[in-house]
């Protein structure tokens, strides 16, 4: 309060008292040096300002703009259309003359009680909004630590297993990313490798690959383990990660391509779990998309998982895709021409991922999270 008539500052304390329902501590200042210290050293709710007792160092306007948004309550003399009129060009909220009080103590308190309820408001609002960008915060604290851990499950980006070189692309649509690719040696010949795309996008999809490659690991393991390498099947192991995935009952579920090859005799193994678009292999001068079928991975009890057996050429490509590509694709026109334009582009030698990603993208960006695993060997300036 800026006042420094003792008989009104006990007048207006009275019928600050009768507030409800809040419990108010009043600070006043009659000079210049006190209203600076206390505009320096507080946060008010509410400034209620005798405007012929403003220090000459302060306007009304000055301390409107300061306590904006927060109210101002202005008191004048008299209640004329001149101190009406240029208390409200001020910034004031309210303005009473200090000479009614008396006659007019209800109206005042009233007028107290509204300026302080919006008051309240404001602070709650700043309040609110300190407390969700501390919470956003701590969430982008939590993303970009969950996308290291996530980063730290995948493979190398490049590599060479046996003699065929394995690369990959993963764009996410977020921070972290629900598709995921692994290449994992199991000896000196046998290599597992898939492509998998969890359903839905953002944390809860991250999550699942996680687990996806911890189940994947223990599947490893388990074989290792009770049976020869060479009899690990893809599709019985998707039947394992089905069976892993319903009891974790997260409500997710995953489509995936997982392969194993075999190096001593150049084959391929494979197994689909609901994934789209196919792989596309290239050799011998013919380009095509492998066929196969089989269920989403979590989403039945009882999936169909078929597997298939082919023989790789001495150079080939196999690429693989999550269906992200195809939606950034969509100028490409229906569905069959947006295959039909990536068949073409590893058919003209496009198979590494950065450069297939950047034929489809451009400058658009990633609506879906995007995936591409290459393998290859003996292909000219890879």
């Amino acid at each position: 309060m800026v006042e420094s008539d003792t008989q009104l500052i006990d007048q207006i304390f009275e019928l600050s008292e009768q507030v409800e329902p809040f419990r108010l501590q009043i600070l006043k200042a009659a000079d210049a040096s006190t209203l600076e210290s206390l505009l320096d050293h507080y946060e008010f709710s509410l400034a209620v300002i005798n405007v012929q007792r403003l220090p000459l160092e302060f306007s009304l306007s000055d301390l409107c703009i300061r306590f904006h948004p927060k109210p101002v309550l202005a008191l004048v003399p008299e209640l004329d259309a001149a101190h009406l009129l240029s208390g409200l060009r001020a910034g004031a909220s309210d303005i009473y003359s200090y000479r009614c009080l008396s006659y007019e103590a209800q109206a005042f308190v009233a007028t107290l009680s509204r300026l302080l309820s919006r008051a309240a408001q404001l602070e709650a609002a700043h309040r609110y909004r300190e407390s969700l960008e501390r919470s956003l915060d701590e969430l982008r604290s939590d993303q970009m630590a969950a996308q290291q851990v996530q980063q730290n499950l995948l493979p190398a980006k490049r590599q060479t297993i046996g003699g065929v070189s394995f690369a990959y692309d993963l764009t996410p649509s977020l921070v972290l990313s629900g598709d995921f690719v692994d290449v994992a040696p199991l000896d000196d010949h046998l290599t597992l490798f898939y492509l998998a795309d969890v359903s839905g996008h953002g944390a809860s999809s991250a999550l699942v690959t996680v687990l996806l490659k911890n189940m994947t690991n223990r599947v490893l393991r388990a074989h290792r383990r009770d049976t020869p390498l060479s009899e690990l099947s893809p599709a019985s192991t998707l039947y394992t990660l089905n069976r892993e995935l319903l009891d974790t009952g997260l409500g997710k579920h995953f489509t995936i391509f997982a392969g194993i090859l075999d190096a001593r005799n150049s084959t391929l193994r494979y197994a689909v779990g609901g994934h789209h678009p196919m792989p596309i292999l290239s050799q011998g001068g013919d380009t095509r998309f492998l066929s196969g079928r089989g269920m989403p991975v979590g989403l039945f009890d009882e999936p169909f998982f078929d597997e298939h057996e082919l023989h790789l050429k001495e150079a080939f490509t196999l690429t693989l895709f999550s269906d992200g590509v195809l939606e950034v694709m969509v100028k490409e026109g229906s569905l069959e021409r947006r295959e039909e334009r990536l068949r073409e582009l590893v058919a003209a030698g496009v198979v590494m991922p950065d450069d297939l990603l950047e034929s489809v993208l451009g400058t658009a960006s990633c609506p879906d999270d995007i995936a591409i695993l290459t393998l290859y060997r003996d292909v000219p300036d890879a």
